[in-house]
């Protein structure tokens, strides 16, 4: 049976915000996801009002069940420096990094954020996978000896803070500094009785921070929150897995799973590598001698896919369909949608879209869902690129 997350009743606003409740009258995969044993909610009472108050004020969001794995020892930089596609042990402490690894093949086996401790400390959060298995014989492989990994996702509770008000809320909360917290620094701070991890962090395109600390203190924080909003006259409400997908198509990120297939979602056909998911910057095939750098070499240039922005003036689920279009007065399937989601925001159906690189000059292509076809827009890039993610000082409103 899945579990409760340690947020879940308190972001809960349906009449019956009991856990057991939810869990009776509710559906796996239709309104909750399991995330690592974990029951995730498609929303928590309302995912239109949960994304208005992302992009308009501020909300937060249960990253608790997030897959941890600390990596200590001295050879804790050497090993992630062949892990990742890029080196990582130079990076300052106390900062965040996003970060892929790959199959030897050259397809994507994860993404991550990364938190450097110190020169012999890291936190790793990929996306549902326990990896230690794989890391210790990669280890072992590489004749690096002094390195532990040590799966730690119960032992950190965490609630992301987003939106234009969350510097303000964070404030309030009693971090005097935040404001001059740059995009993916963290600090170690003293809160709620114990030390926490304040982070510039977040998955929805704006700003945003994270708060990790041991889930015995949760209690404190959902006391703090509820004392913020009463003094800002705002809702701060919690938001589920509708909102956030859509936060984050609308900032152009990939995900695993998502937009390419893992050990978990092992769909055939749907491996990609690094540059068939706009990643290529997280690539460095001048560094350490990684897993998957020769054949990324080859990748770079040979590979078979391109990413493109999906468009559409819909409401029928297109997630899954293959695309279409007329080339040479032909009608040629063209790729396929990765992942999409109504956006409240541009009141379109959005999405990642897998497009063969041989079309990837095309701006329009069509799908053809239960009969019915839906013309698409292709684009590239992200959909919005909001100024204030990236200020600092981060502004207050």
């Amino acid at each position: 049976m899945l579990k409760e997350s340690p947020f879940f009743e308190f972001l809960n606003r349906r009449d019956t915000p009991e856990f057991s409740h939810y869990l009776a009258e509710h559906q796996l995969d239709e309104d909750y996801i399991d995330w690592n044993g974990s029951l995730l909610p498609q929303d928590y009472g309302d995912a239109e009002a949960e994304y208005n108050a992302v992009r308009s004020t501020c909300a937060c969001f249960d990253v608790s069940p997030m897959r941890k794995i600390r990596i200590t020892g001295a050879d804790a930089g050497a090993f992630l420096d062949v892990l990742l596609t890029r080196p990582v042990s130079h990076t300052p402490d106390l900062r965040g990094v996003y970060v892929i690894f790959c199959n030897s093949d050259g397809s994507l086996k994860d993404d991550a954020i990364l938190y450097k401790f110190a020169h012999d400390d890291y936190l790793l959060l990929p996306s549902d996978i326990d990896h230690t298995p794989y890391f210790d014989a990669l280890a072992s492989d590489r004749g690096l000896t002094n390195v532990t990994f040590t799966e730690c996702t119960a032992a950190l509770a965490g609630l992301a803070i987003q939106g234009p008000s969350s510097a303000r809320v964070m404030q309030s909360f009693g971090f005097a500094e935040v404001t001059k917290l740059k995009p993916y620094e963290f600090q170690q701070r003293a809160f709620a009785g114990t030390t926490c991890i304040l982070a510039r962090m977040g998955f929805t395109a704006d700003l945003g921070y994270e708060l990790w600390l041991p889930p015995e203190h949760t209690p404190t924080v959902q006391a703090t929150l509820q004392r913020v909003r009463d003094e800002l006259a705002l809702d701060i409400p919690g938001y589920g897995l509708r909102a956030l997908e859509t936060c984050r198509i609308e900032g152009g990120f990939v995900v695993a799973g998502w937009d390419f297939a893992t050990e978990l979602d092992d769909l055939p056909g749907f491996e990609r590598n690094p540059y068939e998911v706009g990643l290529g910057w997280a690539v460095d095939l001048d560094g350490p001698d990684f897993v998957g750098k020769e054949a990324l070499a080859t990748l770079k240039t040979a590979s078979t896919y391109v990413i493109r922005r999906i468009r559409a003036v819909t409401q029928i689920p297109l997630e899954g369909h293959d695309l279409y279009a007329e080339i040479d007065g032909v009608e040629t399937e063209v790729g396929s949608v990765n992942c999409a989601s109504w956006s409240w925001g541009f009141a379109q159906m959005i999405g990642n879209a897998s497009i063969r690189k041989q079309a990837r000059h095309l701006e329009q292509a069509w799908a053809t869902v239960e009969g019915t076809r839906v013309p698409v827009q292709l684009t590239r890039g992200a959909y919005i690129d909001l100024e204030r993610r990236n200020l600092v000082p981060a502004p207050l409103a």
